[in-house]
């Protein structure tokens, strides 16, 4: 590599990743050859545009971190500043990157922001400038493929300042995200510990939460679940020589008397054909790819869990095969050169037939849905070809993104449906089949969509038909399904609860803390405690509500219609008012969380709560053992608590089996308990 000495004044450019930096680095120098240089093991590239000298230097994502100020592992923590994460004892291979940038300050004559165009990317590009070049802000390149034909588009077309929407809610969001998680991490962490012993990290935040509530509550229905009887007539006739089972005009029979009458009248087994319906219907096309619906089709054909499915998209963006693919739209404009992108799809071979089809008709206006998104369009390819360093993976999946993108130009199918219906004795049976007449976009879907035919026999009114029988069935109701990460991500999606980029790193992270485990997804016993500790205690905490209020106000920030400042001085008052709720409370939490894991130190004996205290009216009453003593005796929840250190305690009988009762002494208020030993 060459060793060229980089002479200022230059123009530096900001870009996310060293693969992202070569592409641009390529498409922007007006020879397409920029000079590669090594700058303390980092590619930097040179390039020359309109008699400028441009250095691209690239990040690998995030090269700072919040850090809490103050000591670690209390709370509310709510001071925090920006420091580079080597330095936070996180990716130390940053180090390099944050240094090749520092080296290159003082040469530096202006800054292109050419991060990814998305709150993430604005604010990865907004702290390198900030805290590395000490200035708010720069120039913003905005581009949605890294082609050479984008790039050059969003170079000329560059806007003279940063997104301050995207930028203040993508702070708020790390702000938010950060102040949550290490304040309830700190504070479950520290109530498990106070009671066991022993140190567990148990983190929980404002989507981790709710998305965990959502797997027990599931969960929860699974085990409650009481199958209920229900009866179902199944019959079979012969018509036209071939055998066909039809279905009874009730789904489903409440009672065995019910369907007993039903199937000894019809006992005959003779029948009359009274109606024929045939009616031509159309078949829809699907809405181009986002993220989610990517990543929930790429699960149901491939098995590709949500981050894997992202992990592969972001590597086919990297190579410029396909558009941005962290985004929620569900549209693909004219601007972008469907024509186009459809002639240089048509020089790969397997393409070829599909695309020359489309691009003989001459209608370049695609199917859309109707999710928008402020910054990308729907996912679609380039026309660039795969290289042949593609993984099966990516062969796949672009596969996908390719026959999705094709059959958005096509229109709807058309198929025939025709129902036959049967009178026996006055009740009636029906046979549905349907029959396929046009393909339209199905065509160039394949394999991903199918059409079962199911043919119709040749019969017309009053013709007789004969049942070869005609019987009730018994059937159970069925509890609900498990999630899976594909029904998970859509519940997600559904409740509003993180966005496209961050879901399916919260579901990988509740495999990771070991709160959820199997591909048909169960909370273990760690994680159904936590939601039961914190649904008896601090329900907030996994309530969708408050992340989706969160959400609403990252939203106002970035339309610009509320401050960062007023949302985050708001959001860290509710913040601390809840935290002090659960310090007084953290005791009580910890020893709650140790009986359900069946932790409690030097015992195996549950943690007993006999009600109210009525010393301090806000601690609970609970059974405690002397660590030396080894003796019993009645104390406050709150004795620890700094702010109330209740005293009232009440002495216990040494032997026999402690039972609380619901009943209260009528001479002093208190409860009542049961002692019951070996003889009484």
């Amino acid at each position: 590599m060459p060793t060229t000495k980089i002479t200022p004044p230059y123009i530096i450019g900001i870009a996310e990743k060293p693969q992202a930096a070569n592409r641009l680095a390529w498409a922007i120098d007006e020879k397409n050859k920029p000079e590669k240089v090594d700058i303390k093991g980092v590619s930097v590239y040179l390039c020359k545009r309109d008699r400028k000298k441009m250095i691209i230097v690239p990040a690998i994502g995030h090269l700072f971190t919040l850090s809490q100020i103050g000591e670690n592992w209390l709370y509310p923590a709510l001071d925090f500043r920006w420091l580079p994460t080597y330095k936070e004892g996180k990716s130390k291979r940053t180090k390099k990157y944050v240094e090749v940038f520092q080296s290159l300050r003082s040469g530096t004559k202006d800054i292109i922001i050419m991060t990814d165009y998305d709150r993430e990317g604005e604010v990865i590009g907004y702290l390198i400038l900030k805290y590395v070049f000490e200035k708010e802000n720069a120039k913003r390149m905005k581009f949605s493929t890294l082609t050479k034909r984008d790039i050059n588009k969003a170079f000329d077309a560059m806007e003279e300042s940063l997104d301050i929407g995207f930028l203040n809610a993508g702070l708020l969001r790390h702000y938010v995200d950060w102040l949550y998680g290490i304040n309830f991490t700190t504070a479950l962490s520290s109530s498990y510990k106070r009671i066991t012993g022993k140190f567990k990290l148990l983190s929980i935040g404002r989507v981790q939460g709710p998305t965990l509530f959502f797997i027990v509550e599931r969960e929860e229905k699974i085990n409650l679940f009481v199958p209920i009887p229900y009866w179902k007539i199944a019959a079979e006739v012969k018509m036209g020589g071939n055998n066909f089972s039809v279905l009874y005009f009730k789904d489903k029979i409440d009672t065995l008397a019910e369907a007993q009458k039903i199937s000894s009248e019809c006992s005959s087994l003779e029948g009359t054909i009274t109606d024929i319906k045939s009616e031509e219907k159309p078949i829809y096309n699907q809405p181009p790819f986002n993220l989610s619906e990517l990543q929930r089709q790429a699960y149901w054909f491939f098995k590709f869990s949500p981050s894997k499915t992202l992990k592969i998209a972001e590597k086919l963006y990297l190579k410029g095969i396909i558009s941005y693919p962290r985004t929620d739209s569900q549209k693909l404009p004219m601007t972008l050169g469907h024509k186009n992108i459809l002639s240089k799809l048509s020089q790969i071979s397997r393409y070829k037939n599909l695309t020359e089809e489309i691009l003989d008709k001459k209608r370049f206006k695609p199917f859309e849905g109707k999710k928008t998104d402020a910054a990308h369009p729907a996912i679609h390819p380039t026309g660039l070809p795969l290289d042949n360093q593609s993984t099966k993976d990516e062969k796949n999946l672009y596969d996908l993104i390719v026959k999705k993108y094709l059959s958005v130009f096509a229109g709807p199918g058309k198929k025939i449906e025709k129902r036959v219906e049967i009178s026996v004795n006055k009740h009636i049976f029906y046979f549905k089949g349907q029959e396929l007449i046009e393909e339209g976009w199905m065509r160039y879907y394949k394999p991903y969509v199918s059409f079962e035919e199911k043919n119709t026999p040749d019969v017309k009114l009053n013709d007789k038909v004969i049942f070869n029988y005609i019987k009730n069935e018994k059937h159970f109701t069925k509890p609900p399904n498990r999630f899976n990460e594909s029904t998970l991500l859509k519940k997600m999606e559904d409740e509003k609860l993180g966005t496209k980029a961050t879901r399916a790193d919260i579901i990988t992270t509740l495999y990771t803390r070991e709160y959820i485990e199997g591909i048909e997804i169960k909370p273990t016993l760690l994680g159904e405690s936590i939601i039961r500790v914190l649904s008896k205690n601090f329900p907030l905490i996994i309530t969708p509500s408050m992340t989706r209020d969160l959400e609403e106000k990252m939203d106002k920030i970035q339309e610009e219609k509320r401050e960062l400042k007023t949302e985050l001085m708001s959001i860290q008052q509710e913040l601390t008012k809840t935290l002090k709720g659960f310090h007084k409370k953290e005791e009580l939490i910890g020893y709650e969380l140790a009986t359900d894991l069946h932790l409690m130190p030097n015992n195996n004996e549950q943690l007993i709560v006999l009600g109210k205290c009525p010393v301090c009216k806000k601690g609970e009453l609970i059974i405690v053992k002397n660590k030396k003593t080894k003796k019993r005796f009645i104390a406050c929840s709150a004795f620890k608590d700094p702010k109330i250190r209740c005293k009232a305690t009440f002495p216990l009988p040494q032997y026999g089996n402690i039972y609380p009762t619901e009943e209260i002494c009528e001479y002093d208020n208190l409860p009542m308990i049961k002692i019951k030993n070996k003889r009484k």
